[in-house]
């Protein structure tokens, strides 16, 4: 399997509700050797595409931060972007060093609909602008 299709199955995925923890989300953290990790509320979007890509036989960053994937792979311009690419957001200030990563789901216009871990505390396929 890609590690897209891995993501799909992982749709509809949630937090624990209030205090408590969902197991398959710790188990991503652990996946990407950060076990470390006991609540499924540190945030996951990188835990996530980690997790997916490491089920697929290839070596995420693993690390928590969305953007530690702006080295990981080859970039693409976005005019040639395809299903299951990654793309990474820029969240705060440019300088910041937080974001946001997920898998194309598709382009249409002027957005991106990403499939991603974290998105409303979820597994969810959103829409973001593409700018």
């Amino acid at each position: 399997m890609t590690p897209y299709q891995i993501a799909q199955t992982y749709l509809g995925t949630v937090e624990g509700p209030g205090p408590e923890n969902n197991p398959t989300i710790l188990k991503m953290y652990a996946s990407i050797g950060q076990s470390h990790i006991e609540h499924d509320s540190v945030a996951w979007c990188a835990a996530f595409v980690g997790h997916c890509l490491e089920e697929a036989g290839l070596q995420s960053t693993r690390k928590l931060t969305a953007r530690s994937y702006l080295t990981w792979g080859i970039e693409v311009d976005l005019s040639e972007a395809q299903e299951g690419d990654l793309a990474v957001f820029w969240r705060g200030k440019a300088s910041s060093w937080q974001g946001h990563v997920g898998f194309i789901s598709k382009i249409e216009g002027k957005f991106l609909y990403i499939l991603g871990g974290n998105q409303g505390d979820a597994v969810s396929i959103a829409r973001y602008p593409a700018a």
